[in-house]
């Protein structure tokens, strides 16, 4: 029997201290009360992680199992459920083994409510004895996308996530996500096996957000539309995107000393307090401009950002509106904009074309991988460093390369240790450099296909807006005043023709 609005209102009340749902957020509990797959794909800020939180505050419930991708969002959402009196618990590398410890030995106890692990994690045998057969009744899998290797996230342990399904005896699934296209919402719900499952996706549309692009020919121009788009000292905050560690450090630096306001940077560069203490401090506003990199924002509930603005252009449209959608999440009017120089596009181009290891590159990484040494149970580690010096490979070409060894069924990632790669490796799966490197080369065809996609939108005269809700499929109509800048152009143009046929 579905689970009345009265209950969940009731609920909403006394463990959230909310007055009212948000659209969306009643149909999808329902379904998963009522033990339906479900895929939410709801805009940014609309509430996607109560729907597995208020059930499991619902007598009977049982537990909640939320695989998230970053252990910052996991603490930030435990500390937002303990503040409510809410018992839940992440279980992350991060924590010392005694942490872990008595954090596995309440999951057994069934102190949590909800428990909050990585993907990596569902492989751990004590942390599966811990769980035990029938004690979750919701697997939540939280920024969804990220199981779809067309999505703009792709990460490939979340590929691992139907085998624990089927370990812990097919509870209900709730994938949710901001961003997923009709392809990628297919494939998120291939790989987690469920295709069946029900679809609650409330639209795209995010009406408090004017679109705007800067057409800016040169490095100068760029510099006097990202200072003009500045909002004034005490008029909310603004994160500035850009597409590389050393643009964020001095677009931030240069922004300090010519504004006046409080700036910093945050990357992927950063140690991870460092970047602990960046995300704090903009959130608490005693930053109020912040230019990041792609690494910045996932999770991040800050509700005053007055403005985004994207310094080069993203390689896709997912990631363009995932992270413009970090504005005006308080539902008050925000700006997005990006500046566009049609040569912006060429830093894209290249982050595609070297993407991952070449074939010698790759067979370089799965030479020295089999080297590694070799524990109990077939497990093997090596420490990371050493492997990037051995293989001549970036940090991130060696993951990418590790990723792909995993998809090609070869290796299977079990996460780290301090600074060293765990793994466990198949030396009789065949390897085939030129066939994983096909697949490779397929995929960046696709990815060249979405940075057309944002380069038709840079250049489009038409509603950019419009642009957004048609490439995600939402047949949304409704006139939304302010619109975007096309739009506020063309009102402009026909006005000036009212009144020039009114004087003749």
């Amino acid at each position: 029997m579905t689970t009345s609005s009265e209950i969940l209102n009731r609920a909403l009340r006394e463990h959230f201290h909310l007055s009212r749902f948000r659209r969306g957020q009643v149909e999808a509990m329902q379904h998963v009360l009522d033990g339906q797959h479900t895929l939410l794909v709801m805009p940014t800020g609309s509430g996607k992680s109560l729907c597995y939180q208020l059930p499991a505050t619902l007598d009977g419930a049982g537990m909640v199992l939320v695989v998230s991708p970053l252990i910052a969002l996991m603490h930030d959402q435990v500390r937002a459920l303990a503040r409510l009196g809410i018992p839940a618990a992440a279980l992350h590398s991060l924590q010392t083994g005694a942490e872990q410890a008595r954090i596995l030995e309440g999951v057994a106890g069934g102190l949590y409510r909800l428990v909050y692990v990585a993907p990596e994690r569902l492989r751990s045998a004590a942390f599966a004895q811990a769980l035990g057969a029938g004690h979750v009744r919701l697997l939540a899998v939280d920024e969804a996308h990220c199981i779809s290797q067309w999505g703009h996230d792709f990460r490939p342990s979340y590929l691992e996530i139907h085998k624990a399904w089927e370990a812990l005896g097919r509870p209900t699934i709730l994938a949710s996500t901001a961003t997923a296209t009709p392809l990628v919402q297919e494939d998120i719900l291939r790989q987690l096996h469920v295709p069946d499952a029900v679809r609650v996706v409330t639209g795209f549309n995010r009406p408090n957000l004017f679109f705007e692009v800067a057409q800016a020919p040169d490095e100068d121009a760029k510099l006097d539309c990202l200072l003009e788009a500045l909002p004034e000292e005490g008029g909310g905050t603004a994160i500035i995107y850009v597409g590389t560690k050393r643009a964020a450090e001095e677009l931030a630096e240069l922004i300090g000393a010519t504004m006046g306001l409080a700036a910093a940077y945050y990357h992927g560069g950063l140690e991870a307090e460092e970047r602990r203490r960046v995300q704090a401090r903009f959130v608490q506003s005693r930053v109020q401009v912040l230019v990041a990199t792609n690494a910045f924002g996932l999770g991040v509930d800050k509700a005053n950002v007055r403005a985004v603005i994207h310094w080069d252009i993203p390689g896709t449209p997912e990631a363009y509106y995932q992270e413009a959608g970090r504005a005006g999440r308080d539902g008050r009017p925000a700006r997005c904009l990006l500046i566009y120089s049609p040569a912006d596009r060429a830093l894209q181009e290249w982050f595609i074309n070297n993407d991952a290891p070449d074939a010698q590159g790759l067979e370089r990484l799965h030479d020295a991988l089999l080297r590694s040494r070799q524990g109990e149970g077939g497990r093997r580690a090596v420490d990371e460093a050493a492997l990037r010096r051995r293989t001549s490979l970036t940090e991130v070409k060696l993951r990418v390369g590790i990723s792909l060894l995993q998809r090609a069924g070869i290796l299977e990632d079990q996460g780290r240790d301090g600074g060293e790669l765990l793994f466990s490796l198949d030396e009789a799966a065949p390897f085939d450099s030129a066939a994983i490197m096909a697949d490779v080369e397929r995929f960046r065809a696709h990815k060249r296909g979405l940075l057309e996609e944002m380069v038709r939108y840079a250049e489009t005269r038409a509603c950019r807006r419009r642009a957004i809700l048609d490439y995600f499929g939402d047949p949304d109509t409704s006139v939304v005043e302010p619109c975007c800048d096309n739009c506020r152009a063309s009102r402009r143009r026909g006005s000036e023709g009212a009144v020039s046929a009114e004087s003749a």
